[in-house]
C-alpha cells in the first residue's frame, strides 16, 4: 500500500512539474517573439516556412502571404524547412531560449515565418510587414 502512495505521489509531481515547464514556456501566439534565427538567413529578408507543392489551406494562406510581401517590395523566401547554425558544443542559454520559442511558434502550424529575430506562425500581411518594417536594420 505505501509504495502505491509513493507511486501515486512521484505521479502527481511528475505531472505538476510538466504543467508548470509547459506555463513558464507559453507566449503570446498573437503577436511576433524573439526567437533564435534559422542558419544561413539573410538579414532584412522573411523566410515563410510552408508545405512545398500543396494544395492545402496552409500552403494557400502562405502563397498568399508571399504575395502580399512582394508587392510591399519586402524580400522573401520560400522554404518548407529550418536549421539552426550555432556551436552545437557550447550554446548558449539565450540561444537554447531562442530556439525553444523557435520550434513553439513552428509547432503552431504553417505559415511560420521569421523576420531579423523575431517569429510567428499565421501571421497576416499586415503583421509581417510591421514586423519586418520594425526590425530593419536590427540584429
Amino acid at each position: 500500500m505505501r509504495t502505491l502512495w509513493i507511486l501515486m505521489l512521484a505521479c502527481g509531481l511528475y505531472g505538476a512539474w510538466q504543467w508548470w515547464h509547459e506555463r513558464s514556456e507559453a507566449f503570446d501566439a498573437s503577436a511576433f517573439v524573439a526567437v533564435e534565427m534559422p542558419g544561413g538567413m539573410q538579414p532584412n529578408t522573411v523566410l515563410v516556412l510552408a508545405p512545398a507543392n500543396c494544395p492545402s489551406e496552409q500552403a494557400q494562406r502562405s502563397e498568399a502571404l508571399i504575395r502580399e510581401l512582394d508587392r510591399a517590395g519586402i524580400p522573401v523566401v520560400r522554404d518548407s524547412g529550418f536549421a539552426f547554425a550555432f556551436d552545437v558544443a557550447d550554446p548558449t542559454t539565450e540561444q537554447m531560449q531562442g530556439i525553444k520559442r523557435a520550434l513553439a511558434v513552428a509547432k503552431r502550424g504553417a505559415p511560420v515565418v521569421f523576420v531579423n529575430g523575431l517569429a510567428m506562425s499565421n501571421p497576416t500581411a499586415e503583421q509581417t510587414i510591421a514586423a519586418y518594417r520594425g526590425s530593419v536594420g536590427s540584429p
